[in-house]
Parts: structure tokens; C-alpha cells; sequence
């Protein structure tokens, strides 16, 4: 073996022994595709893809499709997104090629009272959800419908479905709560739970629990296979509203817009863990290991999941909206001024930043007036909505 061949192997195994160092507090990390809000079933926004290069990247494609848009999911060769109907309610579902950002079938008009809509995937098929809960299972290639039910019980629907394990979890509201466990492969009704009030939580969904959280704080688990209740977190209080919480480092991660701090519970029984300070409309957090990545007040800051301790802030423009994402340990974030970071998670340095175009709304997790925005990434893509614009970055 030459010397060139021989430190060519050399370096290789090196790399290849760093990637397999996993931080302290990581869970197996979502790997090449985005199939749910915040990427997957636990909401933590971290993603590995060795598609998708360090940064800085390049525009690849964009797309304006016509009214809000809401987050990607990135799977199979494509790019899903709901968008807002421009002439009247209800929305639509697009499959753009992954590669060219090109149909890759025809629009599907989604229907709904409201402009809301959401998208998960899994085992193949990809799963729409509208405001009157009509949750609908497509075929990713084609978009041929594959079945469609509508939820029983409930008349609001703003909580985006997550699927894990040959389920479809989601949550509805209009008399209480319901939380429904949907056959992924039927579209039968697997069992319900009713919840305090349903409404904007997607589920987060480990093999130990599904995890929920609506106003006030007040948090459920519930066993994925037979829904019986494992836990809930009961604060002496409730009402409309809610928020999607986050699984990481052994902890639920959950927010409140009526006044309460944000709170870390411990997932096994619910039991607070720790609170920490920050605003009422603060988005999803995210985390690679025990490094969480947190907006508030237009800023992002890194905090360490158990001591809650700040260590970094990145402060950008002052405008940042969008809930962060983690791709190859680098963090995205967007701006309500059209503008796109990528920091190196470790230091909060900036390493590349665009303009996207059109402003990056942040997430309305109270309104069912757009469909659920935020960023994501997998196939070698980071995707960005921003207003009506659908845009995708690689290298």
C-alpha cells in the first residue's frame, strides 16, 4: 500500500470513529428525511444527512405556491408542503421533485373550513390533515389516495399528526380534547383519549409514551400501543390553545402562552424537572444532545438541558421567528426580514447566511388562520417556507 492509500484509510477510519462519538443526553438522531413538524416524532429538530453539506450552501430551487406555506416534509425523492388556498379556505398539497423543485404530481386540493393544514410520513405513505379532520393517506410517488377518514368527535383540528410505529397520532378540539390513534395502514381509529382541550400539540411519540400539551401547561402521556394513561401533569388550570412539546435528554419539553414558564418534565412521571425563563410566544425548542437550541425575543441562545444555564446567544438581526432546526450539528434559523443563518452548534458562531427573498414567519401555534410553518431538511436539502415561497438550499 502506497503512502497516499495509506493516510487515505487512515483519515477515513478517523472520521469514521468521530462520527460514531454520540453526545451526552442524544437519542438515535432522525436520519435523511423530514416527516413531521420539527422533523420527527419527538419535535427535537435534529437531523443527520451526509447529503447535506457544511455550509455555506446554495440556492437549488423555489417555488411560490401561492399562498402561506406551511413546514416541508422532505422524504422519498420529494418535498411536500401544504399551502393556503388563494380563493377562499382551505388548502393545497404539493409534491415538488426534491431535485428541480418541479411538480412531481398535481396539486390536491385538501378542502377544510380554515386555512390549516399539516403532513406527516411513514412506512411508505404520506399523511394529509385538514382543519375538519379529514386525515387522508397518499401515495408519495403517484398521489393517489390510499384512504381518507374523517376523526370522530371533534370540530377543530389545529394539532399536526406525527406517525411512528404503524400509527398516526393527532389531537382534536371543539367539545374538550381528543387525542386519536390512527392505523397507518387502514385509516381505521385505533383508540382515542379524551384530553384538556386539543388543540395545537402534535404529538411527540416515543416507543415509551405519546406525549401532549395544551394550555396551562397541562401535559398527558399515554402508552403508543393501547393508549392507556401513563401520566398527566395537572397545573389547576386550563383553556384554549397549546403547544407541540419536545422529547430530548429524557425530558418533555413543554411551552404555555397563558403565563406560565416554560418547564422541562421528566418523561418517565411527569415530575417538573426544571422551569426557565423566556416568552409566551417562544417557539419549539430544539437539541443535539444536551445542547438545546432556544428562540426568545428575536434571539437564539443555547442552554444546557440540565443545568437550563445559558452558555451562548446569537442575537442575528433581532428578528429571528422560526423554531431552530440541527442539521450535521449546524443550526438554522430564519428571520422575520427574509433572512437564513446557519451557526456551528457548538460555538453560536454564524458561518453562513442568506436572504431568502420574502420574509420567514414564525410558527402560529394558536391560530388556525396558515398552515403550521417551519424549516426542514433531508435528501441533501434544507428547505425553507418563507410567506408563499417554498425554497431549498444544498450543495
Amino acid at each position: 500500500m502506497n503512502l497516499r492509500r495509506t493516510v487515505t484509510v487512515l483519515l477515513s477510519a478517523a472520521l469514521t470513529a468521530a462520527a460514531l462519538v454520540t453526545p451526552a443526553g442524544a437519542q438515535t438522531a432522525q436520519t435523511g428525511a423530514s416527516v413531521t413538524y420539527q422533523v420527527n416524532a419527538r419535535h427535537d429538530g435534529t437531523l443527520v444527512d451526509s447529503a447535506v453539506g457544511a455550509p455555506p450552501l446554495d440556492r437549488k430551487w423555489s417555488r411560490d405556491l401561492g399562498g402561506s406555506v406551511s413546514y416541508p416534509v422532505v422524504a422519498a425523492g420529494r418535498v411536500f408542503a401544504t399551502a393556503a388556498s388563494p380563493n377562499g379556505y382551505g388548502t393545497r398539497l404539493y409534491a415538488l421533485n426534491a431535485a428541480t423543485g418541479e411538480d412531481a404530481w398535481a396539486p390536491v386540493d385538501l378542502g377544510g373550513t380554515y386555512w390549516w393544514s399539516a403532513l406527516a410520513y411513514g412506512d411508505g405513505r404520506l399523511y394529509a390533515q385538514n382543519s375538519d379532520g379529514v386525515l387522508t393517506a397518499f401515495n408519495p410517488a403517484t398521489g393517489k389516495k390510499i384512504w381518507s377518514v374523517t376523526l370522530p368527535g371533534q370540530s377543530s383540528f389545529t394539532s399536526p399528526p406525527t406517525y411512528s410505529g404503524g400509527t398516526v397520532y393527532t389531537g382534536g378540539s371543539g367539545s374538550g380534547g381528543t387525542l386519536y390513534a390512527v392505523d397507518a395502514a387502514t385509516g381505521a381509529v385505533s383508540w382515542t383519549q379524551r384530553v384538556a382541550n386539543g388543540d395545537n400539540s402534535s404529538p411527540a411519540v416515543s416507543t415509551g409514551g405519546v406525549y401532549v400539551s395544551y394550555a396551562c401547561e397541562q401535559t398527558y402521556a399515554f402508552d403508543p400501543k393501547s393508549g392507556a394513561p401513563v401520566w398527566h401533569h395537572d397545573t389547576g388550570c386550563s383553556g384554549g390553545g397549546g403547544r407541540t412539546p419536545v422529547l430530548a435528554d429524557g425530558g418533555v419539553w413543554v411551552r404555555d402562552d397563558a403565563g406560565a414558564a416554560p418547564a422541562v418534565l421528566n418523561a418517565a412521571d411527569g415530575k417538573v424537572r426544571g422551569t426557565y425563563e423566556a416568552g409566551g410566544w417562544t417557539p419549539a425548542p430544539a437539541f443535539d444532545g444536551r445542547q438545546g437550541y432556544f428562540v426568545d425575543g428575536g434571539i437564539l441562545q443555547e442552554r444546557h438541558s440540565r443545568t437550563l444555564a445559558a452558555r451562548w446567544r446569537f442575537e442575528g438581526d433581532g428578528h429571528i421567528t422560526t423554531a431552530p432546526i440541527v442539521v450535521n450539528g449546524y443550526v438554522y434559523v430564519g428571520s422575520r426580514t427574509g433572512r437564513l443563518w446557519a451557526l456551528n452548534g457548538a460555538t453560536g458562531q454564524a458561518v453562513w447566511s442568506t436572504d431568502v427573498g420574502a420574509p420567514i414567519n414564525a410558527p402560529d401555534e394558536h391560530n388556525a388562520s396558515q398552515p403550521l410553518t417551519g424549516l426542514g431538511a433531508g435528501g441533501g436539502l434544507v428547505v425553507v417556507p418563507a410567506t408563499n415561497q417554498l425554497t431549498a438550499y444544498g450543495r
